[in-house]
Parts: structure tokens; sequence; C-alpha cells
């Protein structure tokens, strides 16, 4: 009788774990379904197609989708090229082994610390035009030259680039692991092909396989992407995303309800851009690609395989040459036009930010805390749910890639009109769940290898001694993979002060965080307390990673 009512107790968790996964999803897409067609509970019950019609008409809508085409397509394609070309040339090499150290805080920085780097390189008074002007020309003053943010995007790519590159070579690296990787190496160093060679045709189709999942998401988020847009991308006119904000901000039904429309054309503009990457994909695989391929790149020749090294190699350089701007810039008093160092040096800054800013670094900290705690916490309740009644579903496992695999403003839309009606707007466990969607994936792929592959021998153990299951739970299993979670516990709070569109439109300018901030402050002319926020937004992944690398250490004794 005990074994069935725990049964059903099981049964009943999981069914709300999935249902408060769902319901926000549910009324996401279908207050965006429902806003698009010009229903709004309680203001318009009129149904009307021709919002969607208006869509055509918006001014420069072209440009709006080539951009968002453009972007979420190059980016992915040159970001998986780079890392290839990395491991190719490392692989092998004692170089090899210091790859995860070196891109391991480049995964950690959110998205938009690269952003307000390369404004800190490019813009009219950035470092490239004080070099050019301190060498070249002989102006006190800069230059209004319109290049940054360009025209067709190529700041935005380039910024994706930066952050989605390590994050392949990761993935990739990760994927080397699961298979004799460097026998297949070797089998094409005896057909004397250059390195890259060997790799494109030996290795990386086995890479690639694996690597589908994480390259959709890719596309998704660089199709998507909004605080990077906002520093980086055109702005007359700007990504569909963007413009979907624009229309967000205005007081009326009628641009609210083009918003929803342009949300739902933006999804059907990824999925665009997946159908042609995995067009692409089969004509590469087509023999007569080779054969040109081979033409064009013989066994013998190397320029352009170094050409690509190098470029792959300036993009890591680019990376953390943002990241050494923004800390210049956070501790500058005078930087005057063309002066390439700060002619006085301060932490004024700093006391400016904290004095003003408090909240807003309280907020981020806190709402990182609960969110990463709430969403390991959940997963481990199902997966020890699923073990106890011996349950393995991958549709519902599934489940927790949806909001990652949603484009952000296809349900966030609908969400913040929802909260809007029930006057949950702006409320903090609110935002609080819906970053957990974001972060429960990520904490999946992490804990359920661990989990699942606990050796049984000591729950046997454990129940010999007539050990009940929570017991084991809590005194075994925890313990067993404590390091795992603290990595899962790291990862969570990592990203979730990265995230910025769930609070923008969950918190409704009521929750302010640092990647808020950091987007508002790219606005003014305030360098030095946009760099104190970069900097914080870059200090607190780092000791993040610093807790997660020595707890284990502290807390973990021996090894099983």
């Amino acid at each position: 009788m005990q074994r069935k009512t725990n049964f059903y107790f099981f049964i009943l968790t999981l069914a709300i774990i999935t249902f408060l996964i769902l319901c926000p999803l549910f009324y996401g897409i279908g207050g965006v379904v429902a806003g698009s067609l010009g229903y709004f509970p309680n203001v318009s019950n009129d149904l009307s197609f021709h919002f969607f019609e208006e869509i055509i008409e918006l001014p420069g809508i072209k440009k709006s989708i080539y951009l968002t085409l453009f972007v979420g397509f190059v980016s992915t394609f040159i970001s998986l090229l780079l890392s290839q070309i990395i491991l190719s040339k490392l692989y092998d090499t004692k170089f090899y082994k210091y790859i995860f150290k070196i891109i391991a805080p480049l995964i950690a920085f959110p998205h938009v610390i690269m952003a307000v780097g390369i404004s800190y390189l490019f813009s009219s008074s950035g470092l490239v035009f004080r070099l050019y002007h301190s060498y070249i020309l002989d102006h006190d003053r800069p230059q209004n030259t319109n290049l940054f943010p360009d025209d067709f995007g190529f700041f935005l790519i380039l910024g994706l680039i930066l952050k989605e590159t390590p994050f392949f070579l990761l993935m990739s690296i990760n994927s080397l692991s699961q298979f004799s990787a460097k026998n297949f190496f070797d089998i094409g160093k005896t057909f004397h092909e250059i390195k890259f060679n060997s790799w494109l045709f030996f290795i990386f189709p086995q890479i690639y396989n694996k690597l589908k999942v994480c390259i959709i998401i890719v596309i998704i988020y660089s199709a998507s992407v909004v605080d990077m847009a906002f520093i980086l991308a055109p702005s007359t006119p700007s990504t569909i995303s963007i413009r979907i904000i624009d229309l967000f901000q205005t007081p009326d039904l009628n641009n609210l309800a083009i918003a929803s429309c342009l949300s739902i054309f933006q999804f059907l503009l990824i999925l665009l851009i997946i159908a042609l990457w995995f067009f692409f994909e089969y004509l590469f695989k087509q023999n007569f690609l080779f054969k040109y391929y081979l033409k064009i790149f013989p066994k013998v020749n190397k320029v352009i395989e170094n050409i690509l090294y190098l470029v792959s190699i300036k993009m890591l350089f680019i990376s953390f040459l943002c990241i050494f701007l923004s800390c210049l810039w956070s501790i500058s008093k005078t930087w005057y036009f063309p002066n390439l160092m700060p002619t006085e040096f301060t932490t004024e800054n700093y006391q400016f930010f904290f004095q003003h800013f408090y909240s807003t670094i309280f907020n981020t900290i806190l709402i990182a805390i609960i969110v990463s705690i709430l969403s390991c916490s959940l997963m481990l309740i199902f997966l020890e749910i699923t073990e106890q009644i011996n349950f393995k579903s991958q549709l519902l496992e599934f489940i927790f890639f949806l909001p990652i695999l949603i484009p952000d403003l296809s349900f966030l839309l609908g969400i913040n009109t929802f909260l809007l009606q029930n006057n949950f707007s702006g409320n903090i466990w609110c935002l609080i769940w819906i970053e957990c969607l974001y972060i429960l994936p990520y904490s999946y792929l992490i804990l359920m290898p661990a989990y699942r592959g606990i050796n049984k021998n000591y729950i046997n153990n454990a129940k010999i001694f007539q050990k009940s299951n929570l017991n084991i739970f809590f005194s075994v299993k925890i313990l067993l993979i404590i390091k795992t979670i603290f990595l899962v516990l790291g990862i969570g709070f990592i990203i979730s002060i990265a995230l910025y569109t769930p609070v923008y439109f969950v918190g409704d300018n009521q929750i302010s965080t640092l990647s808020i901030e950091i987007v508002n402050l790219s606005f003014s002319a305030d360098r030095k307390t946009l760099g104190v926020s970069t900097v914080l937004q870059i200090t607190l992944p780092l000791i993040m990673l610093f807790i997660v690398s020595y707890s284990s250490r502290f807390f973990v004794k021996w090894r099983y």
C-alpha cells in the first residue's frame, strides 16, 4: 500500500513539474498568437488578420529581414568554421590541453560584454581610430565616420563570433572524448593531407553529428539576439528583434499587435535559416563538391589553412582586448581623444556605481542564487523520481529544452501581456521562474549523466542497512555527485546574470539587473559607468568559477 501511495505521489510531482514548464510557454505562445490577431482580453475582442499585412508595409522591413537572415546564418557558419580550424591546428599538440583553460572564461562572460568591448574598439572615438589619428592623421577630436555600427550587421556578426566560437570549441572538445579521434586523425596523415583536410574528412563529420542541436540553438540565438543587437546592429532599420522591441514600447494596441505578428514572422524566419542550413549540409555531402574542394585546396597547400588559423587566433585576441578595454575605462578619470591610454586613473567610478546602482547589483546576485538553487533542486527531484518509478521518456525530457529552442520574443511578449492582465508585472518570483526555464536544460545536461551513472553498489549497500529512499538520496547520492551539483549551481548563476530579455519583459522596468543597465548605459555617453557595470558582469562569473573550482576540493575528500 505504501509503495502504491509513493508511486502516485511521484507521478503527481512529475505532473506538477511538467505543468510549471509548459504553462508559461502555453500562455506565452497563446498570448502572442492572440495578440497578432488583435485580441486583447477586456480591451479588444475583434479578430483580424490585417496586422500580418501591415508587416509588409513597415518601413525598412526588407532590410530587417536581410539582417536577421544574414546575421543568423553567417555568424553560426563562421563560428563553427573557426572553431574547427583551431582544433585541427592544435589537436595532438602540447597546446591542446590548454584550450579549455583559455576559453572557459570567455564562455562564462555574458554576450553583451563583447558587444561593449567592440564599441570601445571600433566606435568613432574607439581604440582603432585613436591609433589611426595618433599615427596617420592629426585630429584632436573624433571624426564622424558612420562606420560603427555598420549598415550590414558585420559588427553584430563579429560580436556573435567572439562568443560562439569558444562555445563550439567546448562542445567539439566534449564530442572528441566520445570516440577515438586520434586514430582517425592519423589515418588522414597517412594520405599526406594537410591538417585541416584530415580534420574535415575524417573527424569533423563525427563531431558535426553530435553538434546539430548546438548549431540549432546558436542559430536561434543569433537570429533573435536583443542585447547585442541594441549595441552593434544598425538602428535604422535594425534586426527584427529590435523592431519588435520598438513596437512593444509604444503605447498603442495596434503596434503591440504588429509586434506579436513580427515575433511569429521572426520564428518562421529562424525556421527558414535552419532549413537553409540543412539544405547546404545536404549539398556539402555530395561527392562532386569534395572533388572541387580537393582541387582548390591541394594536399601540399597550407597557405589558406594558416591564414584561417591566424584569423581564429586574432578573434581570440580581440575577445581579450575587449575585456581589457572595459577594465581600462572602468578605472579611467580622464581619457582624452586621441590618447591611447587614460591620463588619470581613479576608483571613484566604482564608488559612484555602488552608490547609485547598489540595488541593481543586489538584484542580479539574489536572483541568480535563487534561480540556480531552484533549477538544480528541481532537476534532482525529477531525476530521483524517474529513477524510483523506473520511467524514462525522451518526450518528457525534451520539454526541458523547449524554452531555449523557441525564440525569446515568440513567447515573452505573451507572458508580458498575461502578467499585466493579472497584476503580476514586475513580480520578482515570476521573473525567477521564467529564468529557471532557461537554466533547466543546462542543469539536465550536466546532472543527468552524473546522476544516472552513480554506481548502484553504493545504493544496494545502503539498502542492506535498511536505509529509506530519502535517506539514500541525501546521504549517498547527493554526496557522490556533489562536485557536479556545484558545477550546475555555478552554470545556473552565470546564465542568470547574463539574461536580458526575460528581465526586460517580466521585470517590466521595475526590476533592474546588470544586463539591463549595461544596455541602458550603452545609449549614454558615460563610458566610465558602462565600464564599471561591464567589469562587474565579468567579475561575477569569474568569482563563481573560482568557487565551483575550489568548493569541490573542500567538500570532496575522496573519489569513486
